[in-house]
């Protein structure tokens, strides 16, 4: 480790140079040009670590990097005051506040007036990170959650943005000596490096350029992203992976040569402007319908596509390349090899959606999100035997949000992780509170999403949660849903079968309302079988919901598997179940969700009315 002398006002503490040795000794420290500055910005001790290890012996373009440290937004600006010469700045998103980096942002571009600076925002949780309306405001050239910036990828984001730094910084030095220089520089500076396309400043610019002369009108502008390319490069390496995107550029300069302008705007991310009649998803989809040979071996490419049409709007050539990137984000969240076009009304369901996520950001860490309990009874005694735990959001203002809105976006953002692990330590203090009260043989079943299921540490959570709460495995049951099978049938059995190893049992939540099968059921050692509620809805109508739950209770049994029915509300349901042989429900007949202290109540009323 290399320390540089502090300036006098700050602390020793604040500013710290680490200096990775680079892996080849003929860069000596006498021969090697300045360092790449970096500056870390994180209050996580732990990242500035992981951080300085990741790029441990590694240079960039012959030179060697220094690690500069700020814990804080604001130590972070009284660096960068002192130090000009800092090419990188990884930024944490959320550090003291809720917006302090982005806040910083702000006054790196504004009070320092640092317009080379590459930043790039890290996040912990990808709920955290900024979505496209909060890229539009801020001068950010990249985000990546930590998880993703492996020693790789890490190398990769900083290649480029030292690229792109030393680029403008070179421009500006130039310019008071050679107009005429920097001229044809800056004209590089719009070409990109590695395939000779028009870069994504070359593209904006046209956009904008011709916007002036109305020359939008039925055009429109096309994203193609290469699906599965971060797991190609890591596969196959990067120089195999640049060789398959100049593949890809030759073959849309060929089929769209003289019909538009193409660029690439991103890493794995092309953009076409041109006549809608050439710019739409099925003319750019037969591009890529042939494999591409690479290193002499065929390589089918699938691609993710986002559109938008340019006279859908006078707004500006940034404005319609991040309109197509919203599109292109709809695309992807579909699957592979989709595409989307972007309308009014998707830009107000992705703001809709990013406002969503925000404020339950905001409720999970201030403790607006609580649980409610809703008992389960044995069908033949009524006797309470267990509860499902389930997760519920009131906002500042007293309304509560559906958790059919709030749950998916959870999900999708990977806030459910957070989420699901303190349910279930929420719910184990509560069997913990029934115990306090003399009332035993209560289970609580705990809803598991296929998000949270996939965490390599997921096991260890569990683990860990029984261990501190101090309740016995057997108190517990884990609810899944069908949609863990995209794990692979081979993977979630043998996790099923490490959680019943343990004494945790085992619930098939919907069945039937997914994608269902006798061999996924018979794959899955499940103690379980719950039946949605849209099956016993219909239990008294004759109605094919109804033959459906009439099939379900003895299939359940057959595997070896209790049944429990959702969603009862009357008598009769209640009744017809039972006659079927069903042994358990839940639904309002018996109770609605309630919280803990109404638990409490309500068991010790009905435990001592019921032998």
């Amino acid at each position: 480790m290399e320390l540089r002398q502090s300036p006098p006002f700050m602390d020793d503490d604040l500013l710290e140079f680490m200096d990775a040795e680079p892996e080849s000794s003929a860069l000596a420290v006498g021969d090697t040009p300045d360092a790449w500055r970096i500056l870390v910005v994180d209050d996580d001790p732990d990242v500035h670590e992981s951080t300085a290890y990741g790029l441990r012996g590694l240079d960039i373009e012959g030179r060697r990097l220094h690690l500069l440290h700020a814990h804080s937004a604001a130590d972070a600006l009284t660096i960068l005051r002192y130090e000009r010469d800092v090419a990188v700045v990884l930024l944490d998103v959320v550090m003291e506040t809720d917006d302090a980096g982005l806040t910083m942002v702000t006054a790196i571009r504004g009070e320092l007036g640092m317009t080379h600076i590459r930043i790039i925002l890290r996040t912990g949780q990808p709920g955290q990170a900024p979505e496209i309306d909060t890229i539009r405001r801020y001068d950010i050239n990249d985000y990546k959650t930590k998880s993703e910036l492996t020693r790789t990828k890490l190398y990769t984001t900083l290649t480029t943005s030292i690229r792109s730094y030393d680029q403008l910084r070179r421009l500006d030095a130039l310019y008071a000596t050679n107009l005429e220089l920097v001229a044809r520089l800056r004209d590089y500076a719009f070409v990109d490096r590695l395939l000779g396309l028009p870069n994504r400043t070359a593209f904006v610019q046209h956009l904008d350029d011709t916007s002036q002369s109305g020359l939008h009108a039925g055009q429109s502008i096309g994203l193609m992203d290469v699906d599965q390319f971060a797991e190609t490069n890591d596969m196959f390496g990067h120089v195999y992976g640049d060789l398959l995107l100049a593949a890809i550029a030759r073959r849309l300069a060929e089929v769209h040569a003289g019909r538009g302008l193409l660029a690439r705007v991103a890493g794995d991310t092309f953009a076409l402007l041109g006549d809608d009649a050439w710019v739409n998803p099925r003319v750019l989809r037969a591009v890529f319908e042939e494999p591409f040979e690479i290193e002499g071996v065929l390589r089918p490419v699938s691609i993710c596509m986002g559109f938008v049409r340019c006279d859908d709007a006078a707004v500006s050539g940034l404005d319609l390349l991040k309109n197509a990137s919203i599109a292109l984000k709809r695309a992807k969240e579909s699957g592979q090899g989709r595409s989307a076009y972007y309308s009014l009304e998707v830009g107000v369901a992705t703001r809709e959606r990013t406002r969503l996520l925000h404020g339950l950001q905001k409720a999970f860490d201030h403790e607006r999100l609580f649980v409610v309990y809703q008992p389960q009874v044995s069908l033949q005694t009524g006797r309470p035997i267990g509860v499902e735990a389930l997760v519920r959001w009131r906002t500042e203002d007293g309304q509560f949000v559906p958790p059919d809105q709030f749950i998916p976006v959870a999900e999708q953002s990977g806030l459910i992780v957070a989420i699901g692990a303190w349910v279930l330590r929420t719910s184990l203090h509560a069997i913990g509170q029934l115990r306090a009260r003399g009332i035993t043989g209560i289970r609580v079943a705990v809803n598991v999403s296929s998000v949270q299921f996939a965490q390599v540490q997921f096991l260890a959570m569990v683990d860990e949660a029984l261990r501190d709460t101090g309740i016995s495995p057997d108190c517990l049951e884990l609810e899944i849903t069908e949609s863990v099978a995209v794990m692979g049938m081979v993977r979630v059995a043998a996790l099923l079968r490490e959680i019943k190893a343990r004494g945790i049992a085992v619930a098939i939540d919907d069945f039937g309302t997914g994608f269902s099968s006798l061999s996924y059921l018979d794959q899955l050692p499940a103690d379980r079988l719950k039946i949605d509620r849209a099956f016993v809805t219909s239990l008294d109508s004759g109605r094919l919901g109804a033959r459906i739950a009439e099939m379900i209770v003895p299939l359940g049994h057959q595997l070896g598997m209790l049944v429990l029915a959702e969603g009862v509300e009357t008598e009769a349901q209640a009744t017809i179940l039972r006659d079927l042989g069903c042994d358990e429900a839940q639904g309002y007949l018996y109770a609605k969700p309630m919280p803990i202290d109404e638990l409490l109540l309500w068991l010790e009323q009905r435990l001592g009315t019921v032998l």
